[in-house]
């Protein structure tokens, strides 16, 4: 497994769209699926060959949920998405599984 977090906020629809599109557009992104009726974003650097992604992204209704594979840092390849919550002031929290 990979390190679990889950950003809890209360993000509005065009907030939701807004980061959608910020993280799509990263160049890591790989692909979107759903899976337990969830939709998944998947990242991989480009020099990860292993089944296992770098990063999986989930909207859930009370935040995005977020494991990642290569590293304990919420934030990597995430350095948008901490930019565009910071400055646009929205509030949230951290909870980390490992904990």
């Amino acid at each position: 497994m990979g390190f679990e977090y889950k950003i809890k906020a209360d993000f509005t629809s065009r907030q939701l769209q807004e980061i959608t599109d910020l993280l799509e557009g990263n160049p890591y992104f790989e692909k979107k699926y759903n899976f337990q009726g969830k939709e998944n974003r998947q990242f991989r650097h480009p020099e990860n060959k292993d089944q296992m992604p770098n990063l999986i992204v989930v909207f859930e209704i009370d935040g995005i949920y977020v494991c990642q594979f290569g590293t304990s840092y919420l934030w990597t390849w995430l350095e948008v998405l901490k930019t565009y919550l910071d400055s646009n002031e929205i509030s949230y929290s951290i909870i980390d599984y490992q904990e």
